[in-house]
């Protein structure tokens, strides 16, 4: 549901996978757009997984808390509010970048997968 509903419907177009798009997983993944490359895929369950390459290069998940406790997945769909209104969380880039914020039930849906175990 979640793939289906959130990720594969509105993250896909910047976290895609390069080797069905002509080597380019667009810019959450290869980079692009002024952004570093940070190999962040959301096309499958285990791409997923897999997480974000930090600053270092080192491999995060993207489930580990934030700074208030909330899953980062979680806290980077929740900052893209934050940005519309024009109050920016230091350190956190809201998503999806440059777009509408996530409807607050798709939120809570990826926020109830995560709690839950993220479960297949």
């Amino acid at each position: 549901e979640v793939a289906k509903q959130v990720l594969g419907r509105t993250c896909t177009h910047c976290h895609g996978n390069p080797d069905i798009a002509l080597g380019d997983g667009g810019p959450g993944n290869s980079g692009g757009f002024g952004f570093k490359e940070r190999g962040l895929e959301l096309t499958s369950y285990e791409r997923v997984g897999a997480g974000i390459l930090d600053d270092q290069g080192e491999r995060q998940s993207i489930f580990a808390p934030a700074a208030d406790g909330t899953p980062r997945l979680v806290a980077s769909l929740m900052a893209r509010y934050s940005e519309v209104a024009g109050k920016p969380i230091e350190g956190l880039r809201g998503m999806p970048l440059g777009l509408p914020p996530l409807a607050m039930e798709d939120i809570q849906l990826v926020a109830t997968w995560v709690a839950q175990g993220r479960p297949r």
